[in-house]
C-alpha cells in the first residue's frame, strides 16, 4: 500500500491566487510558511512572485526557492524586525506571471513531444519568460520540419487536449510509468508527472506548474529557428508578434510594388555611394600604412600604432594589409566600436593581445598573430587597454 504523499499547492491547486499562512521559520528577510502556494522553480521554469499582507501592509515577495530544509519566499524590507515566527500573513500570488508560466510550460511540452514524434529530435533544454519559450534541441531541424510540428500543435490545442498532474511515489513510478515516460528519469521521493490527453499522448517528469487543458495556451508562434536553438511565443505574446511581423511584410510588400523603379533606383545609389566611400577608405589606409611608422611610438622597444577611424571596416583593412610596414603593431578603433589589431612584428602575436583582452572583459572576438578583431563597446579607453596589456 502506497504511503501517503503530501502534494503542495501549486500541483494541486495551481490556479489558486492567494492563502493564509503561518511564518513557521525567519531568516533575515527570509521566511518559511506552514503553506506553499508558490512554486518555487527548477526545470527553466522560474519561481513565482507575488506579495505577502502583515497588519493590512503589503510587501513584495521577489523571490521563491527550494533547499533541503524547504521553501523560502524572500521579502521585499530592510526591516528585519517585521517578519517574527508564528505570524500569520495572508500570501498573494502574482497570478498574470504564473499563468503565462503555465501556458508556456505545457506548451513546451507539446511542442517537445512533437519534435520527437515527427523530427525524431530530443530537448536537451528548456527555458520560460512570460509568453516565451526557448527550446535547446538534439539534433538541426528544417524550417519545413518546424513549421510542421507546429500546425499539429495548434491543433491539439484546438482540440482542447486534457493535462493531466500524476503524483505517484517512487516504487509506483518505476512500476507503472518509467518505461513508457519521455524524457530523463526521476530519482524523487515522490514523482510528478504531466500526461497530454487521458490515452497519454505524452508523459513527462515534470515538478513545474501547467494549465488544465491545452485550449488555454490559445495557440503556438514560431519566432525563430537558428541551429540548435527553437524560440517560440504563445498566446497574446505571440498573437502580437504575428501581427507584427505580418504588417512588416505588408508594409515592405507596398514597398516594392508601388515604388518598384524609385525603390531599385534608391537602392542602386546607396550601393554605388557605399562602394565609392569603400574605395575611398581603401586609399586612406594604403596611404597610412605605407608610412606608419612615422606615427609609431615605442613600448618595450616595438613600434606600436594607435588609430581611432570609426567609418573604417574589416574589408577596407584587409584590402590595405600589403601596404603595411614590417615590425609594427597597429590597434585600430573601427565602425561599430570594433577593434583590429594588426601586427607584422613577430614578437607580438595579434591574435594573443585579443585573448587577454577578452580574457579581461568578456567581450567577443578572434583572429590569428597576423590580424585579430575585438568588440570593445562600453569599454572605457581601449586604447589604453591595450597599452596595458603590451607593457605588462
Amino acid at each position: 500500500m502506497s504511503k501517503k504523499i503530501d502534494v503542495p499547492i501549486y500541483w494541486k491547486n495551481p490556479y489558486q491566487k492567494e492563502i493564509q499562512a503561518n511564518i513557521i521559520s525567519v531568516k533575515g528577510t527570509s521566511i518559511q510558511l506552514s503553506q506553499n502556494l508558490f512554486y518555487p522553480g527548477g526545470g527553466g521554469q522560474l519561481s513565482d512572485t507575488g506579495s505577502i499582507i502583515i497588519d493590512s501592509s503589503e510587501y513584495s515577495v521577489v523571490d521563491t526557492n527550494k533547499n533541503e530544509s524547504g521553501i523560502w519566499y524572500k521579502i521585499d524590507t530592510k526591516d528585519e524586525g517585521l517578519l517574527q515566527k508564528n505570524q500569520d500573513i495572508l500570501l498573494k500570488l502574482n497570478w498574470k506571471r504564473r499563468y503565462s508560466f503555465m501556458k508556456a510550460h505545457s506548451a513546451q511540452h507539446l511542442v517537445s513531444h512533437l519534435l520527437e514524434k515527427i523530427c525524431n529530435c530530443d530537448t536537451e533544454k528548456a527555458n520560460f519568460e512570460e509568453g516565451k519559450i526557448e527550446i535547446i534541441i538534439s539534433e538541426k531541424i528544417s524550417l519545413e520540419q518546424c513549421i510542421n510540428v507546429l500546425e499539429e500543435a495548434n491543433a491539439l490545442i484546438s482540440e482542447g487536449v486534457e493535462v493531466i498532474s500524476i503524483i505517484v511515489d517512487q516504487e509506483t513510478y518505476r512500476k507503472d510509468y518509467l518505461e513508457q515516460a519521455r524524457g530523463k528519469e526521476s530519482h524523487e521521493e515522490n514523482v510528478r508527472l504531466i500526461q497530454l490527453g487521458e490515452k497519454g499522448l505524452d508523459l513527462t517528469c515534470c515538478g513545474g506548474v501547467h494549465v488544465e487543458n491545452l485550449s488555454e495556451i490559445n495557440g503556438i508562434f514560431l519566432e525563430s529557428l537558428k541551429e540548435y536553438t527553437l524560440k517560440l511565443y504563445v498566446d497574446k505574446q505571440g498573437m502580437t508578434y504575428a501581427n507584427l511581423q505580418r504588417k512588416l511584410m505588408i508594409e515592405l510588400e507596398d514597398i516594392t510594388t508601388k515604388k518598384g523603379s524609385k525603390l531599385l533606383e534608391m537602392i542602386n545609389n546607396k550601393i554605388e555611394e557605399n562602394e565609392i566611400l569603400e574605395e575611398s577608405n581603401v586609399s586612406l589606409l594604403k596611404m597610412i600604412f605605407n608610412k606608419i611608422k612615422v606615427w609609431s611610438e615605442k613600448i618595450n622597444e616595438n613600434n606600436i600604432i594607435l588609430l581611432s577611424l570609426p567609418e573604417i571596416e574589416r574589408q577596407a583593412i584587409l584590402a590595405s594589409l600589403k601596404e603595411l610596414e614590417n615590425d609594427v603593431f597597429v590597434a585600430l578603433l573601427g565602425r561599430n566600436e570594433i577593434l583590429y589589431i594588426i601586427s607584422t612584428d613577430e614578437r607580438l602575436s595579434a591574435k594573443e593581445i585579443v585573448k587577454t583582452i577578452i580574457d579581461k572583459t568578456g567581450k567577443k572576438g578572434g583572429g590569428n598573430p597576423a590580424f585579430a578583431q575585438v568588440s570593445v563597446k562600453d569599454i572605457d579607453k581601449p586604447f589604453e587597454l591595450v597599452k596595458s596589456i603590451l607593457t605588462s
